[in-house]
């Protein structure tokens, strides 16, 4: 694996994932997402690194390098072409007569990926492409195969026209850069599928493309949802219950199953943990709280009363008296006493997700709300079910939210009318950053 260089596209802005923000930086277990990705391939045996990325996010990048110090990592800015086929020619002076794999770090796979693609690599095969058998249709590239090999990629058919059942996932290995960088050169103005007609050009050209047919578990993160599974997905990796330093628990409170509380977490009178849960450092759980299967960061205070199921939160959030079910929230959000995230439709039908002026279902019969950065939530108020709440957003008292709020919003209950305008105040500092130096951990 030592002489294969891998690239990773970090490049794309998420804006399918509003109002979370960049994908890669989500924390599980404590770490950034790409954090888990380089790891992984670390460990087996990966030892030299290329991230393509984005002027905005090539800070974050940067500081991600600290935690690999005995691995190669260079840092490259995405040209002006887009899309997968702009970012894989972003590289080509590196990976120019070299074997190359390219991977998209947002897709989560288990271990055992590896040991089919070492088994492939013994073919020495001009390429693998990495594809799983979807039992209902999905959006993306399917691959036509025979004995094993390539014979077709199609980006995206209709329903009716799918040509198997298997759709590829971008875990695409390459024996010499170089064809593959040929190829793309043919293919720069293909916005939306120029990689997926490439590989086809490439078969069609006689290339042996061996399929990589993978059957564990694959997780991916293109809408705020997908941060739920990608959470049920980490949580099982916690085997048995870990704690950090200076964790102080009352003995009149429960924790039962596969539970992780980091370095400080308090956990008072009469609340419960249940597991698989993640409690990040810093945070207390407060008396006659209720966490269920959820991953809470880094110094929250989950208050009086607050339950938490199947949820994410991120850190530096603050709650009291409040119910937040199957919810994704970010970092520095507060909400007042009383209010509610409702998570089920009173029909019981599938929720439905407003993304691009169109509604998709999401395939879930239950899903709260997603919340963005540096929000603020007055006391009794109600978010309905799948509703979705940009960053720097305030909600006034009473409010019950049915449609989606844009980020920088303030939105208020006067009179029995609703008042929606421009937030001017914002709320970027952190709670927590306040009043940390009266707490004791």
């Amino acid at each position: 694996m030592k002489d294969i260089k891998v690239i990773l596209l970090t490049a794309g802005i998420s804006k399918r994932l509003w109002p979370l923000q960049d994908k890669h930086f989500i924390q599980f277990l404590g770490k950034p997402l790409i954090y888990h990705s380089l790891l992984q391939l670390q460990r087996f045996g990966f030892r030299d690194f290329i991230l393509v990325i984005n002027k905005e996010n090539k800070t974050k990048f940067e500081n991600i390098k600290i935690f690999f110090q005995n691995i190669k990592i260079e840092i490259i800015e995405q040209n002006e072409i887009p899309g997968m086929v702009g970012a894989v020619l972003s590289a080509k002076k590196q990976i120019a007569g070299n074997k190359v794999l390219i991977v998209g770090p947002s897709d989560i796979y288990e271990d055992i990926i590896f040991t089919s693609f070492s088994s492939l690599l013994r073919c020495d095969p001009d390429g693998i492409i990495s594809g799983k058998q979807m039992k209902q249709y999905f959006p993306g590239a399917y691959l036509k195969i025979k004995k094993g090999n390539i014979v077709s990629i199609t980006e995206k058919p209709k329903e009716e026209e799918i040509p198997s059942n298997v759709v590829s996932f971008v875990f695409d290995y390459f024996n010499n850069a170089d064809s593959l960088i040929s190829t793309l050169e043919n293919f720069k103005k293909n916005k939306e599928d120029g990689f997926e007609k490439a590989l086809d050009s490439l078969v069609k050209k006689g290339a042996i493309l061996k399929l990589l047919n993978y059957n564990g578990y694959w997780g991916f993160i293109k809408y705020p949802w997908h941060i739920l599974a990608a959470t049920d997905y980490f949580l099982g990796k916690i085997q048995k219950t870990k704690y950090g330093r200076e964790v102080i628990i009352s003995p009149k409170s429960v924790v039962s199953g596969n539970v992780y509380l980091e370095d400080g977490v308090r956990v008072l009178e009469n609340a419960k943990i249940i597991g698989p849960s993640y409690i990040g450092k810093g945070t207390i759980v407060g008396n006659g709280a209720l966490i269920r299967e959820s991953m809470v960061g880094d110094y929250n205070v989950l208050g009086f009363g607050t339950e938490i199921a199947r949820s994410y939160i991120g850190n530096n959030c603050w709650f009291h008296s409040n119910y937040v079910g199957d919810s994704v929230i970010a970092d520095n959000v507060a909400i007042g006493a009383g209010s509610v995230l409702a998570n089920f439709r009173l029909d019981e039908k599938v929720i439905k997700s407003r993304i691009s002026n169109e509604f998709l279902d999401t395939g879930k019969i239950k899903l709260g709300a997603a919340i963005g950065e540096n929000v603020r939530i007055g006391v009794n108020v109600s978010i309905m079910p799948g509703v979705k709440i940009g960053r720097d957003c305030f909600l006034g008292a009473g409010v019950v939210l049915d449609k989606d709020l844009p980020d920088d919003k303030y939105c208020a209950l006067k009179s029995g009318q609703y008042t929606v305008k421009d937030n001017l105040n914002g709320h970027k500092n952190s709670r927590r950053e306040k009043q940390r130096a009266s707490l004791r951990f």
